[in-house]
């Protein structure tokens, strides 16, 4: 199959059309609403449901939104765009919480030994994470339930008989997929891919997810200044939900990039996890990510501030690695899992075969069989393939990155597989 290749251009500079700036200097003079009562009135009105439970997040949501009004480098239309996550995210809130309501029945639901992969973001998890689902005895998280967790109260089918928060879905990542080629090729977010379970936490206004949504720097720091062990049972009663409303006797098959730095809330949650760690250079994880979110930052602000997007990341990463470092010696002996991207690159399935081993499943052929028919059906780069270019783009120096990355690599024997302009 040939690849299309694809590269960022202009990361640095205001790439809009004439025509695409104007239109967002009119729109400075909108008037958008962020307060935390506009948004829990936005989320009623649209559900018609007016019970949130626990009223405590709105500590946290309050944080976000003032963190984003207050940044006069964001058009106003991003900002709206922001409050309407956050409302869909409160009306989320509200579906779970009356689905909780109605059928508490379904927080009696085991969740027993599931197999977590928390390697950091752009480590090759999402594609391991779908892998290992493609074993039949597994179940994960698609995207178009972790977007709609419950159902609307009286939504049914359509005539197709699918489920219309997978048509929802289907639409929004026809959007995304047409109008961003590039995006669509770093990230698949089609209905039944596999998606993040930090994402649940979403409606709780808890999980770094917030911080890809929006600069959010006092948010990140109340965030790790937080105990999370509230918001993964809070996850936890989520996939619960989810678990009830599909019915079935496989174990689950979830990942979070965020789990890395909370092995703590994680195993509170699901304490017989089986914990999958990849490690990665850090080096061609950053260059990834800070690409990926840099496509966001240059559509959000009026003048890109990449210097700043850098220094954020390159610190956040650092923080994960060495909350991890301090923290894996939690995870009870026989649970942990560390793997490289290495091999994943190499023999993924032989990989999976190994977590799956570990993890206390055989391998049989009926098993290998599910992985190759994935391989077969999701063949790589078939959305096309991204060319980084870390100093071009973002003025980093690949062996002074590593330098400050050496307590990490150091201890696992992480090759150094990046430079300017590599993949």
């Amino acid at each position: 199959m040939a690849v299309k290749v694809l590269r960022v251009e202009g990361m640095r500079r205001d790439t809009r059309t004439a025509e695409e700036r104007a239109a967002l200097e009119a729109a400075e003079a909108r008037t958008v609403d962020l307060s935390v009562e506009y948004v829990l009135t936005a989320a009623r009105s649209q559900t018609g449901l007016d019970d949130f439970g626990a009223m405590d997040f709105t500590e946290r949501l309050g944080l976000l939104l003032a963190e984003v009004a207050a940044d006069a480098n964001v058009w106003q239309a991003n900002k709206a765009g922001f409050v309407d996550r956050c409302v869909k995210a409160a009306a989320n809130r509200l579906r779970i919480q009356h689905y909780w309501h109605e059928n508490p029945q379904c927080l009696d639901v085991p969740v027993r030994r599931p197999i977590d992969v928390v390697a950091l973001p752009r480590s090759g998890s999402t594609h391991l994470e779908n892998l290992l689902a493609a074993d039949r005895r597994l179940r994960h998280l698609p995207v178009f339930l972790a977007a709609q967790p419950a159902p609307q109260p009286g939504a049914v089918a359509g005539p197709d008989g699918v489920d219309p928060r997978w048509s929802a879905s289907q639409r929004h990542w026809e959007r995304i997929s047409g109008g961003n080629e590039i995006l669509a090729a770093m990230h698949e977010h089609s209905p039944d891919h596999g998606c993040g379970e930090n994402e649940l936490q979403i409606p709780d206004f808890a999980s770094y997810q917030w911080e890809w949504m929006a600069d959010v720097p006092g948010f990140r720091d109340h965030y790790l200044g937080h105990d999370q062990t509230p918001h993964y049972l809070y996850m936890r009663k989520v996939l619960q939900a989810i678990a009830w409303q599909f019915p079935g006797e496989q174990r689950w098959m979830v990942k979070s990039n965020q789990h890395a730095e909370q092995l703590g809330p994680l195993l509170a949650a699901y304490p017989d996890a089986t914990v999958v760690m990849i490690h990665r250079d850090p080096v061609a994880t950053l260059q990834s990510l800070l690409t990926m979110r840099g496509l966001a930052l240059k559509s959000s602000q009026k003048t890109p501030d990449i210097d700043a997007h850098v220094e954020y990341w390159v610190r956040r990463i650092e923080t994960m690695l060495r909350r991890y470092l301090r923290d894996r010696a939690w995870v009870p002996a026989g649970q942990l899992v560390e793997v490289m991207f290495d091999d994943v690159v190499r023999d993924d399935v032989g990989t999976a075969t190994t977590v799956l081993e570990q993890a206390g499943l055989d391998v049989t052929d009926e098993c290998r069989a599910d992985l190759h028919r994935y391989l077969a059906d999701h063949p790589r780069g078939r959305n096309g393939r991204v060319v980084y270019d870390l100093e071009g783009d973002f003025g980093l120096n690949a062996d002074q990155l590593r330098d400050r990355f050496a307590f990490y690599t150091d201890e696992f024997g992480i090759r150094s597989e990046t430079g300017k302009g590599q993949r």
